[in-house]
């Protein structure tokens, strides 16, 4: 290289790597999930004596898909910001399989997963530590709940799954990560509540109940389906014994208000009226006609000054109507 092109390529090494890391953290950028986009769970294989992880020759852990749902052929994936119900019916469970739910359920080994934050770019591979690799996948640990028998498992086989997507600034208002994933749990119901008692060779149907919360918080609240940023609850969270409540209610108000003008107010008020009207009626004479005093509702007779006496003190009479 000759000497007088050395000098230029240092200038230029610089603005070389800003625009080579300027275009990564924009295509990190453009990685984000829209709704409906398909989101792939692997979680860590494990061996079967021990329910120890398995890791490959350079000592990554190994994660490996999901088991295969028979609704759709492939191993489980969730549908972002989807709360749609999701079965996964895994067929015939293999001896293997069903050794490894029974470390699952004892808790002596977790049913420890994870979850891609962004949209997979590409191939990726599936070994590696989570947290490694730019920190693109999310932890995700399903706790399992059941019985063990000496030769069968009782399985609650409903499982509630809660997903965090994006982050929140400091005002609030604006979410930094938009179309991402932040953090994620499932849990499965009690035993008590809901059970399915599994032998080796039987089907496993698993039904996932799903929420995605927006943010790192979580609604006081009903969950709702987050559009970009904005908790906002729907109407699809309303059920109907809810609204048969409501309008029982408003009958019932209707009702207790109509009782209580009928029995209460309205007899109060035609009292009233009556009462007013039986005070009010009677008969009264005229004072000024003819200087005559009042009598008992009839004509009477007054005295002039000078002795003569007067005329007829009003002899006549009005009658209030």
């Amino acid at each position: 290289m000759r000497p007088s092109l050395l000098p230029l390529l240092l200038l230029l090494s610089p603005s070389l790597a800003v625009s080579s890391s300027s275009s990564s953290s924009d295509n990190f950028k453009l990685a984000t999930y829209s709704p409906g986009d398909s989101v792939p769970i692997s979680c860590l294989n494990r061996t079967l004596e021990s329910g120890e992880h398995v890791t490959d020759e350079h000592g990554i852990l190994q994660y490996i898909p999901f088991l295969t749902c028979a609704e759709t052929g492939r191993p489980l994936e969730l549908k972002y910001l989807s709360e749609d119900p999701l079965n996964c019916t895994v067929k015939a469970i293999s001896d293997d399989t069903f050794h490894l739910w029974e470390f699952y359920i004892h808790n002596d080994s977790p049913l420890s997963c994870r979850v891609p934050a962004r949209p997979p770019s590409g191939d990726r591979h599936i070994t590696g530590d989570v947290g490694v690799e730019d920190g693109e996948w999310i932890p995700f640990v399903i706790s399992l709940t059941g019985k063990l028998d000496l030769t069968h498992l009782h399985i609650s086989t409903t499982i509630n799954v809660i997903l965090h997507t994006g982050i929140f600034s400091q005002d609030s208002s604006e979410l930094l990560y938009p179309g991402t994933i932040d953090s994620a749990t499932a849990y499965s119901l009690s035993p008590n509540v809901d059970s399915t008692r599994i032998i080796i060779g039987d089907d496993l149907p698993l039904r996932f109940n799903i929420r995605w919360y927006t943010g790192t918080d979580l609604p006081l609240s009903d969950s709702a389906v987050n559009d970009w940023g904005k908790n906002r609850c729907y109407g699809e969270h309303v059920t109907l014994s809810t609204f048969m409540y409501c309008i029982l209610t408003a009958i019932c108000t209707s009702i207790a208000c109509t009782a209580w003008f009928l029995g209460f107010e309205f007899p109060k008020r035609l009292r009233r009226v009556r009462i007013g009207s039986v005070a009010g009626s009677g008969y009264a004479l005229n004072s000024n006609n003819g200087g005559g005093v009042g009598g008992s509702g009839k004509g009477g007779y007054a005295p002039t000054p000078n002795g003569a006496s007067g005329g007829a003190g009003g002899g006549w009479y009005t009658k209030k109507d």
